[in-house]
């Protein structure tokens, strides 16, 4: 009855998320582990379109390769197609300083990926299943996590499904015996020196002391996050179409009416959190963009500003580099930047205000000229004034944001004179005068 129950589970799994079991092809991530030599069991028993895969991560010696040999064994028997990987974890955890088991994760699900995209599979299938998603609930709030780690292992989640999630161990565990299948148990499930493993062994059994029914609370609790966590996701959707846009590989978040409230601030935290931002940088982003503070925070892989007016964020490896120089009076073209130059008679001279136009005398500029990215420290005197002002604090008196600055070319003849700090202002020395009798014109396009 229970062997029955548990293929019902497995079968009504794809009805409920609706996927053919037809058409779709499905690569297994399968350990050796009973739970996963079940789940293989399962697919093989079904006729299912699928294949199999397994790690090898050295770590536990000659039994991580028992585990290996015992799928491939399984494999040849019954004509599966078989993908294995031994990898060195080790020198991962050193090259990437993180955690063994962290570096587990990403080293297989790397290499899922390289197989899934090479062999048009169209779902990853691991072997989770209900004890698995309540020790990680548990284990999350331990940790410290928002209310997604408190919603449990998702049943699906882009391409990876869990078709044994709604099932308990001790189903797996008779459908194995009473299917006669063979399967290894992996020693370091035993050892107390992780704490997932010390949770389970000692702290549980603690809690279902208290509550026989923990489990099932637990669980429960976790569902209704669950629906909790689907509605927040379409309020963060329709809070991105309304605050977010991206602008030559920087993401812009505007600020709005979330600003001035703190019910909207799990929405940020949902959005900063897909940059890599963690819980307490964004305690710190919120509170200095409410006080308007202009600061910088930096994550893995990418650098955030907070600005006047908005929350920009740029890739860490994102450069911008300008540099050009022309020998006559030519038309600048350096990577997105084009400036159309010309000359005419100061009889033909109108005056332009437009920041995107530099308006000088000809006869002052001295070629060639360059072209290139402004540094720290240079001074020019604007327009108007008598005296050198550095560019740094030129731009932001005029609430030039950080990301722009990044970007802020400078203009200057040979002989060291900052004629131009594009797009602003042009140096007091090159002003029109009475004197002039040629404009050199410079017009962004």
């Amino acid at each position: 009855m229970k062997t029955n129950s548990l293929n019902k589970i497995f079968i009504n799994f794809f009805s409920d998320n609706n996927i053919d079991l037809d058409t779709n092809k499905f690569l297994l991530a399968v350990s050796g582990g009973i739970d996963s030599m079940v789940m293989l069991d399962l697919f093989k028993k079904n006729n299912l379109f699928f294949s199999v895969c397994t790690c090898d991560f050295s770590l536990r010696g000659n039994e991580s390769l028992g585990d290996c040999l015992l799928v491939e064994k399984v494999c040849k028997k019954n004509n599966i197609i078989f993908y294995s990987k031994k990898f060195n974890t080790k020198k991962y955890v050193q090259k990437n300083n993180i955690s063994i088991q962290m570096a587990a994760r990403e080293l297989r699900y790397n290499w899922f990926n390289k197989i899934m995209k090479k062999n048009n599979y169209d779902f990853l299938s691991t072997a989770h299943h209900n004890d698995d998603n309540f020790e990680t609930i548990l284990f999350n709030f331990i940790k410290t996590t928002g209310y997604k780690g408190l919603s449990g292992i998702p049943y699906k989640k882009n391409f990876i499904i869990r078709p044994l999630l709604k099932s308990g161990k001790n189903l797996l565990v008779d459908y194995s015996k009473k299917n006669g299948l063979f399967w290894r148990k992996d020693s370091s499930n035993d050892d107390i020196i992780y704490l997932r493993n010390n949770l389970r062994k000692k702290i549980i059994p603690l809690l279902k002391e208290i509550n026989p029914s923990l489990e099932k609370s637990v669980i429960e609790t976790a569902n209704r996050l669950s629906k909790a966590q689907a509605f927040i996701k379409n309020e963060v959707k329709s809070y991105k179409n309304k605050y977010l846009l991206e602008r030559e590989n920087i993401i812009i978040l505007n600020k709005g009416e979330w600003i001035k409230s703190e019910n909207l601030d799990i929405l940020i935290y949902d959005i900063l959190e897909e940059y890599g931002f963690n819980f307490f940088q964004i305690e710190l982003i919120l509170s200095a963009c409410r006080n308007n503070k202009i600061k910088e925070f930096i994550s893995n892989k990418f650098i955030l500003y907070t600005e006047r007016d908005s929350l920009n964020i740029k890739p860490i490896n994102l450069k911008y580099h300008y540099y050009g120089k022309f020998n006559s009076l030519e038309d600048i073209k350096i990577n997105d930047l084009t400036i159309k130059v010309k000359k005419y008679s100061i009889n033909k001279f109108l005056l332009n205000n437009s920041l995107k136009n530099a308006q000088i005398d000809y006869s002052k500029v001295l070629f060639p000229i360059t072209i290139r990215n402004y540094r720290k420290g240079e001074t020019f005197v604007p327009l108007g004034m008598n005296k050198n002002k550095k560019i740094s604090n030129f731009l932001s008196d005029n609430k030039i944001a950080k990301i722009d600055r990044m970007k802020q070319c400078v203009i200057k003849d040979s002989n060291e004179n900052i004629v131009w700090v594009v797009g602003h202002q042009i140096h007091n020395s090159y002003r029109i005068t009475r004197k002039t009798s040629i404009v050199m014109d410079l017009q962004i396009i």
